[in-house]
């Protein structure tokens, strides 16, 4: 639909005398064919177009996902490491923190950001490394 306006330019300046007379004004018509075949040629590809960017949005958003889980994965182990030196500095060690320490250390789980990915295997290491040293002590 489309709204054709008929009155002249000039006529600008007495558009208050043309409201107040009921003058012409725009008149609405209802234009059939060209536009409606042009909206349907361009449809799919306004789709395909959608389309692309719903999947760039959903794959940056699960980059995203991943690298906040591996955040959360590596908070969680130096959280555990720290609870580690506290107890051994206490002399108090839990029975259940070696085996919190074994399952945090098994979830490997990738960001796709090569640096965190490195900051996370330092984390692991240094993990197995107090792991193997618990499990050490225990037999010893």
């Amino acid at each position: 639909m489309r709204i054709v306006d008929q009155r002249n330019v000039n006529a600008v300046s007495s558009s208050r005398s043309a409201r107040a007379g009921g003058g012409v004004g725009a008149r609405f018509t209802l234009d059939t064919g060209t536009a409606t075949a042009k909206a349907e040629g361009a449809a799919p590809a306004a789709i395909l177009g959608g389309l692309e960017a719903l999947i760039a949005i959903q794959s940056e958003d699960t980059t995203k996902e991943r690298r906040r889980r591996g955040v959360r994965r590596g908070q969680g182990l130096l959280d555990l490491l720290d609870e580690l030196k506290i107890a051994l500095l206490a002399g108090n060690l839990p029975p259940d923190l070696q085996n919190r320490l074994a399952v945090a250390i098994r979830d490997e789980s990738f960001s796709g950001d090569p640096r965190l990915d490195g900051i996370l295997e330092s984390i692991d290491l240094r993990a197995a490394v107090e792991l193997a040293k618990l499990r050490k002590l225990q037999r010893g």
